[in-house]
């Protein structure tokens, strides 16, 4: 947001940001339960489909292995023909995924449509930071995107949870994913209308039309390789993957299998995580305008996450109050996406904005397609080899924090910003 407008002017546009971000935080509700729906829907698939954790774990991770292969094609495409478009086009593509999935028959068809999903959902948190880039100032960006992405992803995380369950036991897979599909579409057409990338007097929803393809693609690859990014891309890996393992897709597993909870009450549970989550992405857009360093506030997430979850590996059977709020303190700081997005952006100029955040979502979703069917195949050794089930999600929680200690040395020698090079 331009320093030469009038306050009446800058006003305004802080006016329609909100409105914006209303429509758009609508659309990131029903994304958040197709992202956030794996903990239910791995209770309710084997339960009632009869599928095997390996099995659970590579229908639910296609969706992020879908994302992640679309990071790159959707970077170019966001910065070439704008995010509200590029948005509007993979929600389409996301439309035909969930009601493929909702009349799926079989495991096949039930990826097929997740990856469909994945497809179509991959892009959507970029595009709602390239469109608070266009209209909000530069120090609200990520304070903006993480208000919508903690509230509106809060209220899509806890119709995950319960609700989701609820309707599952009476409507079924086709019923409720059918519903979910068309409340969607209606959303689109609202972004269709409602939604622009930046104020036309701007310049800011201007794509790029002067660059062809093949320059986009080489933008791209530049960025890929540019040396200042290759850490915090390495911690992408991170960004999500921890929770969506965990939180996304065992913890209702856990709660049942070790915890002893019933599938209503593991929902609950995992409501609670979810409520926490969003805290933390919320909390996480505060704390990016006012911490003196972006790297130290997410090596210091990370820690957190670390102990909860070595506390969990050492003594996975803790009182079940214990439990979920060890699981509480690591979901509020599993999600790093607003404030590492930020970080990168100090490397690269607005124009290759989309394609530097693009490769973070690229790192991130590939780990949770990684991280979710590695960890289901553990769980089903230790089930195939007799043992018990506290076992295998002492391995998952083990694996998770190999990830996390890995991925933070490596970023904890990234300088803040081009300055501090050296």
């Amino acid at each position: 947001m331009s320093d030469s407008l009038t306050d009446t002017e800058r006003a305004e546009r802080l006016r329609s940001l909100r409105r914006m971000l209303v429509v758009l935080g609508c659309f990131f509700i029903f994304v958040q339960v197709n992202r956030s729906s794996g903990g239910v829907l791995a209770s309710y698939l084997g339960t009632h489909r009869g599928l095997s954790p390996t099995d659970i774990g590579t229908v639910m991770g296609a969706m992020f292995f879908a994302s992640a292969a679309a990071q790159l094609p959707t970077g170019i495409l966001f910065d070439r023909i704008g995010a509200t478009r590029t948005l509007l086009v993979m929600g389409l593509v996301s439309l035909v995924g969930i009601v493929v999935f909702a009349l799926a028959g079989s495991t096949w068809g039930l990826l097929a449509g997740r990856l469909a999903i994945g497809v179509g959902h991959g892009g959507v948190i970029t595009a709602v930071y390239l469109i608070a880039m266009g209209w909000a100032p530069p120090d609200r960006v990520a304070q903006a995107t993480g208000t919508l992405v903690g509230v509106a992803g809060g209220i899509g995380g806890m119709l995950s949870t319960t609700p989701l369950a609820l309707a599952l036991e009476h409507y079924g897979i086709e019923g409720t994913f059918l519903a979910l599909a068309a409340m969607t579409g209606l959303v689109m057409v609202a972004i269709r209308l409602l939604v622009r990338d930046g104020p036309t007097d701007s310049g800011a929803a201007e794509p790029s039309p002067q660059e062809t393809l093949i320059q986009s693609v080489r933008g791209l690859v530049e960025v890929m390789r540019m040396p200042e990014l290759r850490r915090i891309f390495i911690m992408g890996i991170c960004f999500t993957a921890p929770f969506m393992t965990i939180g996304g897709l065992w913890a209702g597993p856990y709660f049942a299998q070790v915890q002893q909870l019933s599938h209503a009450e593991a929902s609950v549970a995992l409501l609670v995580l979810v409520v926490a989550l969003h805290l933390g992405t919320y909390a996480y857009g505060v704390l990016d305008r006012l911490a003196p360093s972006r790297k130290h506030l997410i090596l210091g997430g990370v820690a957190l996450e670390v102990v909860c979850l070595s506390v969990l590996v050492i003594w996975p059977t803790v009182p079940m109050l214990a439990a979920i709020a060890l699981l509480f303190v690591f979901s509020c700081a599993a999600p790093l996406f607003v404030v590492l997005a930020a970080h990168a952006r100090k490397f690269v100029p607005r124009q290759r904005a989309g394609r530097a955040i693009a490769c973070i979502n690229l790192m991130g979703l590939t780990g949770v397609f990684l991280l979710q069917t590695g960890t289901g195949a553990v769980i089903d050794m230790v089930r195939v080899a007799g043992g018990a089930p506290e076992t295998g999600f002492r391995l998952v929680f083990l694996t998770v924090i190999a990830v996390l200690v890995v991925t933070a040395s490596i970023y904890s020698r990234q300088p803040d910003g081009p300055q501090a090079e050296g």
